[in-house]
């Protein structure tokens, strides 16, 4: 029982010491930041560019520091499906059939850690839901006091989504797609 007691003690004594490591602020994503899928099909290219206005409010946001390691608790970028401009009204319908933007209208993507590096870039951890499923990417990023880019490729098949064939299947999409993100930030 005296060993049972020195336990909880020893962890909640952790539990208090990890709450005053995490340190918070308040950031907002600027409205002339980027965010864009950018894909292919076997005759054209295509941009969906994010309205950045959606998520331009002020967030305040949580994370500790670890070793070489910025740890994020619920660091979530919430993008409505219905929020991308394809171009055209028909790219924009079909971009948004492909989502399954009527069963799942968002997409969610969240930043778990940020491994440091000396140098401009350094290494995210994020995790992409869409369609109702999850996958994880590591990719290189550059981060600074008001700036956060990077790219990744996806697999729109990881997500169980299946590339369109449009004009009787003489047009086909390609299963890879890029996200490219060029946030500017300001910090309260």
């Amino acid at each position: 029982m005296k060993s049972l007691i020195t336990i909880i003690f020893l962890l909640t004594g952790l539990a208090g010491l990890s709450q005053k490591d995490l340190e918070k602020m308040e950031i907002r994503i600027l409205p002339e930041s980027e965010l864009i899928i950018a894909g292919s099909t076997n005759v054209n290219t295509f941009n969906c560019k994010f309205d950045m206005d959606l998520i331009c409010d002020w967030n305040k946001i949580q994370f500790n520091r670890e070793d070489k390691f910025l740890i994020f608790n619920d660091l979530i970028l919430p993008l409505r499906t219905d929020g991308f401009d394809c171009g055209n009204k028909r790219m924009n319908s079909d971009f948004q059939d492909l989502l399954m933007s009527e069963s799942y209208p968002e997409i969610r993507i969240r930043i778990e850690k940020i491994e440091l590096f000396h140098g401009d870039f350094n290494k995210a951890y994020l995790k992409v839901e869409l369609a109702g499923k999850t996958r994880d990417y590591d990719l290189p990023v550059l981060v600074s006091k008001d700036h956060f880019k990077g790219k990744f490729k996806m697999n729109i098949r990881d997500f169980g989504l299946e590339p369109p064939k449009k004009a009787l299947g003489l047009i086909e999409v390609d299963e890879i797609i890029e996200v490219i993100f060029d946030l500017k930030l300001n910090q309260k």
